[in-house]
């Protein structure tokens, strides 16, 4: 299939992108970000040049994974981000409907309050933050456009190796330890976590099942909370858990629109689909050091024979 892939250089896009290929579909990766892997520079917000570049290459499925993903970036600039975040992913909608073309469409676990735990997809949501507000109504808007050859994926906290090496959880915790940051996470902040890897292969394979429509739910195998997962990433590189505070949500106001436990239902889609949910071990041994972090780990890791550096 020729599959036009948005957001092709953030954490899941650049997954999705490796998962094309390895199937052998032809993947036109598109990117607001520094060009990666040919991809071609394109915003979202820009509706027109978003219609002329998907005529003109009129392809089989389009795949949206592009948004303003972090939260704090989002209250901070609540109408750019709606632009992105909903106004852009409603118009793909729109494109690939008139074109015929298969949409898969990636939305998050944060629409829900955490306050019912595990989640259906027919569950009610009820966001807390601004985040969680637009990527239901990007849902609502993409689901109106059709009831056929369109699938909403909400997927959780994801794993895996970045293009910048700076999104996922693992690479955010190894540069607060090489830059000095204090670091605390939350053992009553539980979440559900996937892999990217993962993710995108369960997304492939529902991009190739056009029987398999509608809201979905994806995760890893396991929940666990924000603080033993650090202390599993630590383990992995081989840093002793001093390094990690240990704290409490309830213990930070400041942040109640932080759902406290946030995990989903999985049946309803992994019985239908030959992926199947990674393990949390899968999902450690994925992970890598960022190349330009290497001196500093080799000298400052607490034990560094725990992990071998695949140059």
């Amino acid at each position: 299939m020729k599959v036009a892939l948005f957001g092709s250089s953030g954490l899941l896009g650049s997954a999705v992108s490796s998962a094309l290929r390895e199937r052998s579909h032809s993947c036109i990766p598109y990117s607001n970000q520094v060009s990666v892997e040919n991809s071609k520079k394109i915003c979202l917000s820009d509706s027109e040049q978003l219609t002329r570049q998907l005529l003109d290459e009129w392809p089989d499925a389009v795949i949206n994974c592009a948004a303003i993903s972090s939260p704090d970036a989002v209250t901070k600039n609540p109408e750019f981000a709606r632009a992105i975040n909903v106004d852009g992913a409603i118009r793909l909608a729109e494109i690939a409907s008139h074109l015929g073309a298969r949409y898969l469409h990636i939305s998050t676990d944060m629409v829900f309050d955490g306050s019912s735990s595990p989640y259906r997809s027919t569950d009610i949501p009820n966001p807390l933050g601004e985040y969680g507000i637009q990527k239901l109504d990007a849902e609502k808007g993409v689901l109106a456009v059709t009831d056929e050859n369109l699938v909403v994926l909400r997927i959780t906290l994801i794993n895996g190796n970045s293009p910048s090496a700076t999104r996922s959880p693992h690479e955010r915790i190894l540069r607060a330890i090489a830059n000095g940051t204090p670091l605390t996470l939350f053992d009553d902040e539980i979440r559900h976590p996937c892999s990217a890897e993962n993710v995108a292969s369960a997304m492939v394979e529902l991009m190739e099942r056009p029987n398999l429509n509608g809201l979905f739910h994806w995760s890893g195998a396991e929940e666990i909370s924000r603080y033993e997962l650090g202390l599993r990433i630590l383990d992995r590189f081989g840093f002793s858990h001093e390094r990690i505070q240990r704290g409490q949500l309830k213990d930070h106001p400041e942040r109640e629109s932080r759902p406290r436990h946030l995990t989903f239902e999985l049946a309803p889609l992994a019985g239908k689909l030959k992926t199947k949910p990674a393990t949390l071990l899968d999902q450690m041994e994925e992970l890598t050091l960022p190349s330009d972090l290497f001196d500093w780990y080799r000298n400052h890791a607490d034990d560094s024979s725990r992990y071998v550096h695949k140059f």
